[in-house]
């Protein structure tokens, strides 16, 4: 009698090696170069298509397993049976000839059945590899665009900070008809002690001058408005020419690093070029108190100073009585 050949050890072999169609399928990415991107929020919409379609990727991902145990145990089963069914061979000849056609649409039934189990199998590993492929693409895709979305948003926030700045820096135009240059030595002389609980527009002309000790002063309009120059030793302290509260200390356009302070009835006084500052914004000052340094050696060799009333500039000579 011939052996019959055992399909068991073939049934399981096709549990490692097949796959099964299905899926929900992905939409592509809109296709929009970074660099066509004009606002953070154009990223912003980029981004969250990429996250809905990462989490439909990963959602579909989710259900391959399953399906794929339900598969493979529909397989085990329908192998065994098959198995069986072969295994019988012709003994039901024994029951006549429609016993036999019954016996062989059964087999050829299971048969067919263990084939689309091994295909489906097949499918869902294919369709697994290519979602995990697709979430790694995206992953790719989303790093740059984060990138430059974080990069726009500083140079945005950036923007805003400068246009504070500005609105804060009114500009104004006033010429002045007095000498351009003047020396002066001996510079500590500032208000006396009775002026100092005056009003800053009843100091006018007796104000203590911003540097102290000699320095060359030089009536500016770099800036557009009228102002002046003081030419002086590097790293020498600058002072507030009166009490009052500091309203800006940053650095501000070509005026660089700048304190402004309040000095009451909108008079401003204007301290720019400076070395060093550690004032900050709303910080009270005294006259004659440290507002900061004049650059250093290399960084420049003047500091530049501004009267204004609101946002016009005063001719800083009246003020300092020079």
């Amino acid at each position: 009698m011939k052996r019959r050949t055992s399909l068991l050890p073939l049934v399981l072999l096709a549990l490692v090696s097949g796959a099964a169609q299905g899926g929900t399928p992905v939409e592509p990415l809109p296709a929009q170069a970074p660099s066509a991107l004009s606002s953070v929020a154009d990223f912003e919409r980029l981004l969250k298509h990429i996250d809905d379609e990462q989490r439909a990727v990963e959602t579909e991902l989710a259900g391959i397993d399953p399906r794929l145990e339900t598969v493979r145990k529909r397989m085990l089963a329908r192998g065994r049976a098959y198995y069986r069914h072969v295994h019988a061979g012709l003994l039901p000849v024994g029951e006549g000839f429609d016993a036999l056609v019954d016996h062989a649409a059964r087999v050829e039934r299971v048969r067919r059945a263990l084939e689309r189990d091994i295909a489906d199998e097949k499918a869902l590993l294919e369709r697994r590899t290519e979602l995990e492929g697709r979430i790694l693409r995206l992953r790719g895709e989303r790093a740059p665009l984060e990138v430059q979305r974080e990069a726009m948003m500083r140079a945005k926030r950036a923007l805003e900070a400068e246009d504070e700045r500005r609105a804060a820096f009114a500009r104004a135009f006033e010429s002045s008809s007095r000498p351009d240059y003047v020396a002066i030595y001996g510079a500590d002389s500032g208000p006396r002690d009775a002026d100092a609980r005056l009003g800053f527009e009843a100091q006018k002309g007796r104000l203590l001058f911003p540097v102290a000790g000699r320095a060359e002063v030089r009536r500016s309009s770099k800036h557009g408005v009228s102002g002046v120059e003081l030419f002086t030793q590097p790293g020498a302290a600058v002072r507030s020419v009166a009490a009052g509260r500091v309203v800006f200390a940053d650095r501000y356009d070509s005026y660089a690093l700048t304190v402004i302070i309040d000095h009451g009835d909108r008079y401003y006084s204007v301290y720019a070029s400076l070395g060093g500052t550690e004032l900050r914004a709303g910080d009270p000052v005294a006259a004659g108190a440290r507002v900061g340094t004049a650059p250093s050696a290399g960084q420049g060799d003047t500091v530049y100073f501004e009267i204004r009333r609101g946002a016009s500039a005063l001719d800083p000579g009246d003020w300092l009585g020079l």
